[in-house]
């Protein structure tokens, strides 16, 4: 049986943007009243260098009236509760009451004396301080190390279909990643070993979305996989299941 070549097929589809927008959920419809805002932390930028990268963090809420100052401290693997951008014992409030280190400038995420671990996850979380030093948590967010680039980006990744039949072919739909930056894949197998993917096309949108024809080389069994796909920029990841099963053409 004779297939067409992947770049004929690709050609054959529909718009590859309009036919992976079917696999992402659509938003849910606004809320009629408005809510209070869920407490969280915004970092600019939302990627760095571990070495020689600077970020400001702002939460969106206020501190409680009782508080006096703030405080942002970062946890994790080899990094254990260090403050960022603000005194280990609080930073005076501004007249908003919303923490923000702009008030002292970009600071490195990180101490210099005790570098993150690459693929670990940290918690950056904005605390608020009274007169006598009690502490209230106001927000937390994630903070992952990937390549050395430390990134808050949290990029989703769809694939249509997930089970993937002998033509090696589907459609994915990622959004989340940074403005314009190009993006890689690989297949990871239970084991942890990776094979890399061919993603066409490869680019993301201003607004950090994209869409993709993917094919999974011959050399990949039929078996469960993730599919892992990176910010070349950001190196921001986002992960889908497939699975590979070549006894059928397609599902």
């Amino acid at each position: 049986m004779k297939f067409l070549r992947p770049r004929a097929l690709a050609s054959a589809l529909l718009p590859i943007a309009t036919l992976a927008a079917l696999a992402v959920p659509a938003a849910a419809s606004a809320p009629t009243a408005a809510a209070a805002p869920t407490p969280a932390i915004t970092v600019t930028p939302t990627y760095g260098a571990v070495n020689g990268g600077t970020a400001v963090a702002k939460t969106n809420v206020p501190c409680p009236e009782t508080a006096t100052s703030f405080r942002f401290m970062i946890d994790g693997p080899n990094v254990s509760s260090s403050p960022f951008g603000s005194s280990r014992f609080g930073t005076p409030l501004p007249a908003d009451r919303v923490p923000d280190t702009s008030v002292v400038g970009p600071r490195p995420l990180f101490p210099a004396s005790r570098p993150p671990v690459n693929g670990a996850s940290y918690s950056l979380t904005a605390e608020c301080l009274d007169a006598d030093l009690a502490i209230t948590t106001l927000a937390t967010t994630t903070v992952k190390v990937n390549e050395n680039v430390w990134t808050t980006l949290r990029p989703t990744v769809y694939a249509l279909p997930s089970k993937i039949g002998s033509l090696r072919l589907a459609l994915v739909a990622y959004t989340g990643f940074a403005s314009g930056e190009q993006v890689t894949g690989v297949v990871r197998a239970a084991d942890g070993t990776t094979t890399a993917v061919s993603l066409q096309p490869q680019g993301t949108t201003p607004q950090g979305n994209g869409a993709a024809l993917l094919q999974i080389p011959a050399s990949v069994a039929d078996g469960s996989y993730t599919l892992v796909i990176t910010g070349s920029t950001s190196k921001a990841t986002g992960e889908v299941a497939v699975t590979l099963d070549t006894t059928r053409v397609w599902w």
